[in-house]
């Protein structure tokens, strides 16, 4: 006769129920990662602004819906005129227009007294979200398996210590302009790995309109593109054909997004390449800009400076950390991208499908640095190097190959350090311009180590050590009255 079995439990807190309940459901670990990263984006939002509500006066987003509500391209009545482009008497927007629809709701609401210091925070807020989501999406696809610490590394390392933190938590146009660039390009990725993942038609549909809406925000984002070329390889690889049909679909519609954009372009300068920005009135040399010699190789080598060379330093008086307002080291900033390297000597032991992602990924990643290089501008003014956001978040994903052979304490280590020097500098930045007061050093650590305390509780081999222990017995016996009712 077959006994049968159950498991008695001699520790009275089950954790690994716990942990099973987060490992089944990854969106709630999502949104117990987002919830506090938000949180700590409407906190700075309000140290700096000191009213949320109350928009910049450069929330140029406004202005644009309300023109095109009232039938023109040109922006009127704004407080100011920075950075904006000046063509026949008019005032122009030079950035991509796309972030204007994800305005749009506030818009409506508060018309050109939108917050964009709001908006702005909420995006960032939702940014950190997609990147969670797109991270699952990943993982799912290349059959990688991460503990809980890792993938809380990697996510709170996108929202605090990236150019996130800094461009979520003060509003202004080129703020919000990057900002909602990067909730399209997360929202392509998101997409772009589902359909790798289910092979549903209309997410790849829903993945071009996202990638076309992340190109009209920020041109560099064309780059992406590049990524395409993986799902054919992957269709071929699976067997799971792409039908032709759908493809001169797709095609049709990114012809639609370009005639869109040239068309702005055209009504707006009566050119069909031109965006404004050499009619830009601004910080940048006007003389550079009316040679339109937006792109060129005697950029790179101050460009290269600021975004790779330039390390922040940090000093025991005055302000502690100190920061070049043309841009500061990425790595330096953004110390995940420490692990980058790391990837080069993994490679040899990928399977098929990472070997075939990781050469179209580097491309793209490659070409658009490529691009910033040659760009005449660094993102002054700034902390960190805030252009790099362009990249980050497919770096970020492609991390996800690595993390496993990297230890906790190093993990815990580089987000430590890159909370503090994000959240500090970013003050320090402020404090610069008069926004805010730097908080005192022994503040900043307090919750910084508040944070970064948790975190052990998510590391398996904790976990390990505090499962309860279990005793499978046969059923009908008897158990000690020790056991746990």
């Amino acid at each position: 006769m077959q006994k049968h079995y159950y498991c008695k439990i001699t520790h009275p807190l089950n954790m690994s129920s716990v942990m099973s309940l987060l490992r089944e459901n990854p969106y709630l670990v999502t949104l117990l990662l987002c919830l506090p990263v938000g949180a700590i984006y409407f906190y700075c939002a309000v140290l700096i602004t000191h009213n949320i509500f109350a928009p910049t006066d450069t929330a140029y987003y406004n202005y644009l819906l309300d023109a095109f509500f009232h039938g023109h391209t040109n922006v009127t009545n704004t407080p100011g005129q920075l950075d904006l482009s000046l063509f026949e008497n008019k005032w122009y927007l030079y950035w991509g227009p796309a972030p204007a629809l994800l305005v749009l709701p506030f818009y409506l609401i508060w018309h050109v007294q939108a917050s964009d210091v709001l908006y702005t925070a909420i995006g960032g807020t939702i940014n950190v979200a997609l990147f969670s989501l797109a991270m699952q999406e990943f993982k799912k696809h290349f059959h990688l398996s991460l503990s809980l610490m890792a993938e809380a590394f990697l996510v709170l390392s996108f929202g605090l210590a990236s150019p996130s933190f800094f461009l979520a938590t003060a509003g202004t146009i080129w703020h919000t302009n990057q900002t909602f660039a990067a909730t399209y390009l997360l929202l392509f990725y998101v997409l772009y790995f589902r359909f790798l993942n289910n092979n549903k038609h209309y997410q790849l549909i829903l993945c071009v309109v996202f990638f076309c809406l992340a190109c009209l925000s920020r041109y560099t984002l064309v780059f992406n593109s590049i990524l395409f070329l993986y799902l054919f390889l992957e269709s071929k690889r699976s067997g799971r054909t792409i039908p032709t049909k759908l493809i001169l679909s797709l095609a049709l519609l990114i012809l639609a997004f370009v005639c869109l954009e040239v068309l702005y372009n055209f009504v707006r300068f009566h050119h069909l390449l031109e965006t404004g920005q050499q009619f830009q009135q601004g910080d940048i040399d006007s003389a550079i800009l009316k040679t339109n010699h937006l792109l060129s190789p005697r950029y790179i080598p101050q460009n290269l400076y600021y975004c790779f060379l330039n390390l922040v330093h940090f000093s025991p008086v005055d302000l502690f950390v100190g920061l070049d307002l043309y841009g500061n080291s990425v790595f330096s900033v953004y110390p995940a991208l420490l692990l980058v390297p790391v990837l080069f000597c993994k490679r040899k032991d990928g399977d098929k499908q990472r070997m075939s992602f990781l050469p179209l990924a580097g491309i793209a990643i490659g070409l658009n640095i490529l691009a910033l290089m040659l760009y005449l501008a660094s993102g002054y003014a700034q902390f960190g190097y805030r252009y790099f956001f362009d990249v980050l978040p497919l770096l970020f994903l492609l991390l996800l190959f690595i993390l496993p052979s990297i230890p906790m304490l190093i993990q815990m280590g580089l987000l430590a350090y890159g909370i503090f020097v994000n959240f500090y500098g970013t003050m320090v930045f402020r404090s610069l311009f008069g926004f805010v007061d730097v908080p005192s050093l022994g503040e900043t650590l307090f919750w910084i180590v508040m944070i970064i305390s948790l975190l052990p509780f998510l590391s398996t081999e904790i976990l390990e050590r505090n499962l309860p222990n279990r005793e499978i017995i046969p059923k009908g016996e008897k158990h000690s009255s020790s056991s746990l009712e």
